[in-house]
């Protein structure tokens, strides 16, 4: 039996014990969880090539050019073209050097606010590469026949939904990078991404994901063409964002005031890699993110795409910074019951929660949140089952 196999196997078995158990669950110890408000950003950048004031704007927008193409049909700008670069120094409230693994992130939520009178459509769930304009004709799905059907001569297929969603990814910096890393990159460093270039050029820092299997880091920016991850067998793919805006009170087309669009990210995504991404963060004291969007757009077109408001560098001139908060609790992940150990206690502690939550300690139901969408359901399963064997 292969190493993946058993663990599959005793995944299986370690749940249906788990349902199996009919005992005394020992009240939980109180929860101890710290909130921490990060209210404006240390770094705010519109990450794209036409920006020659970087980290002094005041708005920045997102929106893709999937189709885009010059006279002799080839690509001229990353398709997650116009995006949104956020840092938040977080090392004045939550001491560095602490050790990764000792930053026990419960839950981030990043909240931007949007300029008023928005008239685009809202969309709330990621978009497959082929309902974008993958044959750069100028249409989606000309054909009328979904990809892959009998017929099929464009490859697309219609989005069956309105809008396109704002995605937020972690920021990745290329290895060879000649003008910085990660730790030395800032708002105003110099720009990184395909400007009209004759030849495929990455962002620099680039949004990302995990891939399944290895965790090695897929670039985001052309995931529709299918660029930048050959090396590890991927063309082209439909990223899992780590969260998708989510507007709030927002009426598209009468909307007269600014409006927040809350980022509530996955942790548990990636077998908990993307929690260990930003534990990693906190540890050196900076959280950087990148949200992009695919929304079509037309050159000078001034509305029908998202727009947020940026931090200018200038004190009191924007009301609206972007914001972080983050949530981080004392009790180790998976020790649902609070007594210092993960062990065969919080499984009967978990289950008792997924099968009447009702009933369930409010203590527990939190803790059973692992993937931090304020519920504790089947969702978390997977997650807690990773975090009770030790690995994914």
């Amino acid at each position: 039996m292969t190493v993946s196999a058993a663990r599959r196997q005793l995944r299986g078995e370690l749940i249906a014990a788990g349902f199996a158990v009919l005992t005394v669950i020992v009240p939980a110890r109180a929860l101890a969880d710290t909130g921490f408000l990060f209210a404006s950003p240390s770094d705010d950048r519109w990450h794209y090539p036409f920006n020659p004031l970087p980290g002094t704007r005041s708005v920045g927008s997102t929106f893709g050019t999937v189709g885009d193409r010059d006279f002799f049909g080839n690509q001229r700008f990353n398709e997650r073209d116009g995006v949104l670069i956020f840092g938040w120094r977080t090392d004045a409230q939550i001491p560095t050097g602490q050790g990764s693994a000792n930053y026990r992130i419960k839950s981030i939520k990043i909240t931007l606010k949007h300029l008023a009178n928005a008239d685009w459509p809202i969309d709330t769930t990621s978009d497959e590469w082929y309902t974008y304009d993958v044959n750069a004709d100028g249409q989606i799905n000309a054909d009328g026949i979904p990809r892959g059907q009998p017929g099929d001569t464009d490859g697309e297929s219609d989005d069956l939904d309105a809008g396109r969603p704002f995605e937020l990814f972690g920021a990745g910096f290329n290895p060879d990078g000649e003008f910085f890393d990660e730790a030395t990159w800032t708002e105003t460093s110099f720009f990184e991404g395909w400007n009209q270039e004759p030849f495929v050029v990455a962002r620099n820092p680039y949004p990302f994901v995990y891939q399944a299997g290895t965790l090695e880091k897929l670039h985001c920016e052309d995931n529709v063409s299918g660029l930048h991850n050959t090396d590890f067998g991927v063309t082209r793919f439909t990223p899992i964002p780590w969260a998708v805006g989510v507007p709030n009170n927002y009426t598209p087309g009468n909307q007269p005031t600014p409006f927040d669009v809350e980022f509530d990210i996955d942790l548990s995504l990636s077998c908990d890699e993307v929690r260990r991404y930003f534990q990693d963060q906190l540890d050196r004291g900076r959280i950087l993110v990148i949200v992009t969007s695919l929304s079509e757009t037309f050159m000078q077109a001034g509305t029908g795409f998202p727009q947020f408001y940026l931090n200018t560098g200038v004190p009191g001139q924007n009301p609206y910074p972007a914001r972080l908060e983050i949530v981080l609790s004392d009790v180790e992940p998976g020790d649902i019951d609070g007594d210092g150990n993960v062990d065969s206690a919080d499984v009967a502690a978990f289950v008792s929660v997924l099968l009447d939550p009702d009933a369930a300690l409010a203590a527990y139901r939190e803790r059973c949140d692992f993937n931090g969408d304020q519920t504790a359901n089947g969702a978390d399963i997977a997650s807690f089952v990773t975090t009770y064997l030790g690995g994914c």
